[in-house]
């Protein structure tokens, strides 16, 4: 007799955390697609578009399968395609090369908690499709010269071991330079806080509701701020800064997306700030720096939790599947 286990919590968190990204960012990219004017970022952009409809739909049969509800998510109520473009055609790449890359890395790292032959073999897929359009992404990027590098540094003489505690210091006075591996995660950081400012700017002034483009306008001003502490700690070391991102933003306050997916993207980006931040932290053997990030954290963590309640007052915020609740059910006939 076949075994036929049913979906266990990890593999319906995995699928469901997966319709919800795939379903908002086929939104964005529906708008970059629409209002976009380079034709050498056409094959990529409908690339992306396929990658987030094959995940839409294999996720969806495999809930159809279990009769289990199917997420909400977002829909093409939550994005007007008639509307001026919000974002240059150049950062539209770039957005593609980055959340291939998450995309990528999610995909990977879920597999460890993946039993179920099926959903295991979706989500390498979904890794498989996502490296071959981060790639490909890569590549427009190189051939247009606008690939934004990590810093360079000069090549090692020789592989040595650390001999002083003075190697984790760096809160007072003259501290050691950069290890390569902080230097990775200060540009992955910085990054993530660009590309994060330039969506959340745009997204203030297209907005509808007032308090969502009070929050957007503060969350402009962290990623900014924080930015800027990234960049000190290269320049005190010396290091060349990485150019900047292009952060064109047009002068439309025309409503591209909802209020309801622009929350829910902001929240994404805050959450992967906070990973991106953790493993800073862990990476980073410098005091001074692991002291940044846990400073800057903690204002993120804030910043995220004061999204969540907006989205809770305003009903935005999608519940996730979760256990049922016994304690409802003794008490149901009282």
């Amino acid at each position: 007799m076949d075994h036929n286990p049913k979906l266990v919590s990890s593999e319906i968190a995995a699928l469901w955390s997966a319709y919800m990204q795939n379903s908002m960012s086929y939104c964005i990219i529906q708008h970059f697609a629409t209002v976009n004017e380079d034709d050498d970022n056409t094959v990529v952009l409908q690339t992306a578009l396929s990658n987030c409809q094959y995940v839409i739909n294999e996720v969806k049969q495999i809930f159809e399968k279990e009769d289990h509800a199917l997420p909400i998510g977002f829909t093409q109520e939550d994005v007007n395609l008639q509307a001026d473009r919000l974002y240059s055609d150049l950062f539209a790449l770039r957005y593609i090369k980055y959340t291939a890359a998450a995309g990528t890395a999610a995909a990977a790292a879920l597999l460890e908690v993946l039993a179920r032959n099926d959903v295991r073999a979706l989500f390498s897929k979904i890794s498989e499709r996502f490296m071959n359009l981060y790639n490909e992404s890569c590549d427009l990027l190189l051939k247009k010269g606008s690939f934004i590098r990590s810093p360079t540094i000069p090549p090692m003489q020789k592989a040595e071991y650390i001999e002083s505690e003075s190697f984790i210091s760096g809160l007072i006075g003259k501290h050691r330079p950069l290890t390569t591996i902080e230097l990775a995660h200060i540009s992955k950081n910085t990054e993530t806080n660009s590309i994060g400012r330039t969506f959340v700017a745009g997204f203030s002034q297209s907005a509808q509701s007032p308090e969502v483009r009070k929050y957007m306008e503060r969350g402009a001003e962290i990623a900014a701020k924080h930015e800027t502490v990234f960049r000190k700690i290269l320049l005190e070391d010396e290091v060349p800064l990485p150019s900047s991102w292009d952060s064109t933003i047009s002068q439309s306050i025309e409503p591209v997306f909802s209020d309801k997916l622009m929350m829910f993207h902001t929240d994404s980006l805050t959450v992967i700030s906070v990973a991106g931040y953790g493993a800073g932290i862990g990476a980073s053997l410098r005091k001074d720096i692991s002291g940044h990030y846990t400073r800057l954290l903690a204002e993120i963590l804030d910043y995220g939790r004061d999204g969540v309640k907006l989205m809770i007052d305003n009903r935005w915020l999608e519940q996730p599947p979760q256990n049922v609740d016994r304690e409802a059910l003794r008490n149901r006939s009282e």
